[in-house]
């Protein structure tokens, strides 16, 4: 049995959960902020059998997208004394970042 940490953008929770538990997973979300943009995220964790993991992350995988956004860079002096101008960057953002780790023994209560 593996436990999968699944760190995905909010925009993307529902359509995932809705098929990650239509299939039969469970699953514990938790929220949280953070990235490149502190942007909200969504922590999934799930308790799965050896031979589902690639099912799981196929649907993961399938479900978690990756964009395309636009940041402001600071302002920069060009040369000293003269104010510079912020130009926007594209950055890409989101997808999903899954880590897979053993699980010794799990105990339901």
């Amino acid at each position: 049995m593996k436990l999968l940490i699944s760190i995905i953008q909010q925009e993307d929770m529902r359509e995932l959960l809705d098929q990650l538990l239509s299939k039969g997973f469970k699953v514990t979300k938790l929220k949280s902020i953070g990235g490149f943009l502190e942007v909200s995220n969504v922590v999934l964790l799930m308790a799965v059998e050896d031979g589902k993991v690639n099912e799981c992350l196929d649907i993961i995988k399938e479900h978690a997208h990756s964009r395309d956004r636009y940041v402001e860079t600071l302002p920069f002096n060009l040369i000293e004394g003269i104010s510079g101008f912020s130009l926007p960057v594209k950055v890409t953002v989101g997808g999903a970042q899954v880590f897979i780790l053993d699980i010794e023994k799990m105990i339901k209560f």
